[in-house]
């Protein structure tokens, strides 16, 4: 039986949930006799507390000080502070990565999470290099980990990238035996950084593969709900990182659309207990945190959230046109306008702009609504975990 271990982390739902998705479908692989693992090394007792709590200050971070987030992001996309950031990270989470590989020994690793680049490359260093004398006196990770020889059993690495903005630096490294990335730019990106085209595919970011397989009809799927299986749905997903939400409703509310809206809070308790204290003009579903979002997508006929890099590939991958409310300094501001170029859906600055749009999508037979899904479709990668697994299994075969 091979060991598949997957590397994630909490610093929104984004990698976690590409995470759970790879693992999904690798389980339902009857053809492969494997065991998969999903872990967080940041929860590692060997983790330092700082970046430990990080991932859950995370939210608190974007929400109170977005430009400091901003500069944060935009200062480590450097090639000096880049260095520096990744000598840290692989002194601060080496032990986490080497027990991790000594308890588990894994036959493939898949990552989705760029902190794990550094000590990742730092372990295969020691533990799979050939060195000649003269790499050693250089010592340059990046420039070494291309030349080097493995000595006996090579442990495949896999990195997949969970945004459609460009690629920040701290995902690039030559240590992946393959990158997983969502758009031909960031294929053209990571190997102008050094990486072999051959080892660079184009998946998309992994999703629940729910996606793929559902068979129910989107009128199905509303009568599941206990909604109106002919009337325009739109799907409205909040959480803490997603501002001005309820704003946004609101004014939906009181619109005169002829519309039923489902809410997902995202684990928000005070978003949902205002989404549960409004009184609803529209028929309303609300849930709170749900494992049902894929299913509530494809229902849907469009969704009003934030820029995420998992709901955005997960909308296109339901063709489903975006009214994004909430962009983030970074790697959202790719996501957005990744959407926004292949008229997939629009950035929204406020609730009068929510009302223009939806009116213009509603008009004409819904002719602008339809032509939206269009691209959304043309663009979504629904079997994009699939792929990711189908070069796993390739590796473990090699």
């Amino acid at each position: 039986m091979k060991r598949v271990l997957i590397l994630t982390a909490d610093a929104g739902f984004g990698h976690r949930s590409a995470a759970n998705a790879i693992a999904a479908t690798l389980q339902k692989q009857k053809s492969m006799d494997i065991e998969v693992k999903v872990q967080n090394l940041l929860n590692d007792p060997k983790t330092p507390s700082l970046l430990r709590n990080s991932q859950y200050d995370y939210d608190k971070l974007i929400r109170e000080s977005p430009k400091l987030y901003e500069f944060g992001y935009e200062s480590s996309d450097k090639p000096f502070p880049s260095q520096l950031a990744q000598i840290g990270l692989s002194a601060l989470l080496f032990k986490s990565f080497s027990n991790e590989m000594d308890e588990y020994q894994p036959d493939i690793i898949v990552n989705t999470y760029p902190l794990y680049h550094p000590p990742a490359q730092t372990w295969y260093l020691i533990n799979e290099a050939s060195w000649t004398s003269e790499e050693i006196s250089k010592f340059l990770p990046q420039s070494a980990i291309s030349k080097f020889s493995f000595r006996g059993k090579h442990i495949p690495f896999i990195t997949v990238i969970t945004d459609f903005a460009s690629v920040h630096l701290l995902w690039m490294s030559l240590l992946p035996d393959a990158y997983c990335v969502a758009t031909e730019l960031m294929r053209y990106q990571v190997i102008q950084n050094g990486l072999s085209p051959e080892k660079v595919f184009c998946t998309g970011i992994p999703i629940n593969p729910v996606f793929s397989e559902e068979t129910r009809t989107k009128a199905a799927l509303r009568v599941y709900f206990g909604l109106d299986p002919e009337k325009t749905t739109v799907l409205a997903i909040g959480s803490k990182r997603v501002s001005n939400l309820m704003e946004n409703l609101t004014v939906m509310n009181h619109s005169g659309f002829d519309l039923q809206l489902i809410m997902a809070a995202g684990g928000d308790e005070k978003l949902y207990q205002t989404m549960q204290s409004t009184q609803w003009n529209i028929p309303v579903k609300i849930v709170n945190f749900t494992q049902e979002l894929p299913e509530m997508m494809l229902a849907s006929d469009f969704v009003v959230t934030k820029a995420g890099g998992l709901v955005t590939s997960e909308a296109l991958a339901a063709g489903l046109p975006m009214i994004l409310i909430d962009v983030l300094p970074g790697q959202e501001e790719g996501n957005a306008s990744f959407v926004q170029n292949n008229g997939a859906g629009i950035v929204i600055s406020d609730p009068i702009k929510l009302i223009e749009t939806i009116s213009l999508w509603l008009r004409n037979n819904k002719a602008g609504l339809k032509l939206a899904a269009e691209n959304a479709r043309r663009i979504g990668r629904p079997d994009s975990s699939s792929h990711i697994v189908k070069i796993i299994q390739s590796l473990l075969d090699a």
